[in-house]
């Protein structure tokens, strides 16, 4: 029987090489004895322990450990080789493995660059020593771990500062996220709109949630970035909401808006009724009055909607009367950020028709014409100018007719003590709103609102 044979290749069997396998032979060779202010060989090792989360070889620290033990701080003094020679199956015994498995971590260590290999031309481990010293060693090298002393503490400090740093920007990430929850607990408590505050909110949590599952400084630095301009833009959105609801001192709580309804709220007869009636009587004047007004104001409720477009988007009817305007007004009101117990005052000072005109007039101003309080704000303005008599409605309206008319005009306004226009002086009266005169007030507000 003829048996063929193969030529055996001279690496067969023989440790594969790579880049890192020459780079831990050249640190083998540069490191000389213990580092400077290093007195004992489980020094380099606490080293290691403490830079391997960072350095990504906490997998390796029980292989480091088990070599560890094999070796003696006398093969540590310069000109000897503290060379270790467990074999695997010594190892896959202390660290509970199998051998297969110890080869792995013996080729990962190396890539590593935290030993070197030192085979034997029968490429098994032994050694020999004589009075605790090593006379001659064929096995596995661990002078890398004194050459890389200094990398491992370098890393350490870095790991640790980024974790602290890390730590920090998600505290600061939560207490974000509470003082946009206090904001937005703040916003319901008004009564101010906060579907904003509540969408902020949840891009707040989801951001959040970003943060715990990041260990990258610079990307948990942009996220609480991001989160912190939420907050300040949402903080800042509240402040202007607060200031247009507050803005002249007096405060909107206990202020009841009185938009009178057709359902009686109280048993015909009754003392509450009797004093309803009373209340709400000079804000619905009668058909005889309406009519004296339309005579002085003329203006109808379909020119009124032609003046101010955003009052046709709230209604109901394409043929409104003054009901459905001031329904609308109550409507457009909210739409402009005004709050409903600021628009319930204007109603009582003004009457409901002369205050559903305020608001339609308050539309036609662009973002730019008011200040920080807001429509708002500019009503509370109306407001306080009618307890002096110093409103007057009926400039505004002919401002708003000789802009639609002559665009590029300038434009009275219910504010604007000035000179008025050769059109506006020849009416022949004026529409004043003064809180001595609610009486008058309510006459003239049935249509010219």
């Amino acid at each position: 029987m003829e048996i063929q044979s193969f030529p055996r290749r001279g690496s067969c069997g023989l440790r594969k090489l790579t880049t890192n396998h020459l780079a831990a032979a050249r640190l083998a060779e540069q490191a000389s004895g213990l580092p400077a202010g290093v007195k004992h060989p489980n020094q380099l090792l606490a080293a290691m322990r403490r830079a391997a989360p960072y350095l990504g070889q906490t997998r390796l620290l029980p292989l480091m450990e088990a070599l560890f033990r094999w070796t003696q701080p006398q093969d540590w003094a310069p000109g000897a080789e503290p060379i270790v020679w467990p074999g695997n199956e010594e190892l896959a015994l202390a660290l509970d493995c199998s051998e297969r498995h110890v080869s792995r971590l013996i080729a990962a260590a190396i890539e590593a660059r935290l030993i070197v290999a030192k085979d034997g031309t029968d490429r098994k481990r032994r050694g020999c020593r004589q009075e605790g010293r090593i006379l001659w060693a064929w096995g596995l090298n661990l002078r890398p771990m004194a050459a890389r002393h200094a990398d491992f503490l370098r890393a350490a400090e870095e790991g640790e500062q980024a974790r602290r740093l890390c730590r920090d920007l998600r505290r600061e990430a939560g207490r974000a996220q509470q003082f946009l929850g206090q904001l937005l607990e703040l916003a319901r408590e008004r009564g101010l709109e906060a579907a904003r505050l509540e969408q902020g909110m949840a891009e707040a949590q989801r951001i959040t949630a970003a943060t715990r599952r990041s260990e990258n400084p610079a990307k948990l630095a942009a996220l609480v970035e991001a989160l912190q301009d939420l907050v300040a833009e949402a903080r800042k959105a509240l402040e202007a909401a607060v200031e247009s609801a507050d803005m002249s001192g007096s405060g909107d709580v206990g202020v009841r808006p009185i938009i009178p309804t057709k359902t009686p709220t109280e048993p015909e007869g009754s003392l509450v009724a009797a004093q309803e009636e009373a209340v709400l009587s000079p804000a619905l004047p009668s058909r005889s009055e309406v009519e004296k007004a339309e005579a002085g104001f003329r203006l109808s409720p379909t020119e009124l909607v032609r003046l101010a477009p955003r009052l046709e988007d709230c209604l109901g009817t394409r043929r409104p009367d003054w009901g459905d305007i001031a329904d609308a007004a109550a409507v457009l009101a909210r739409q402009l950020g005004i709050p409903q117990a600021l628009y319930g005052e204007a109603c009582r000072v003004l009457g409901r028709h002369p205050a559903a005109v305020a608001v339609a007039v308050i539309s036609t101003k662009q973002a730019g014409h008011f200040h920080s309080a807001g429509p708002g704000g500019y009503l509370r303005g109306m407001l306080r100018r009618a307890g002096t008599g110093e409103l007057f409605l009926d400039r505004s309206i002919h401002g708003l007719r000789e802009a639609a008319s002559y665009p590029r005009r300038g434009q009275l306004t219910a504010v604007n003590p000035a000179g008025r226009s050769a059109l506006a002086s020849k009416e022949p009266r004026e529409m004043r709103y003064s809180a001595a005169s609610a009486s008058a007030v309510a006459s003239a507000s049935g249509n010219h609102g």
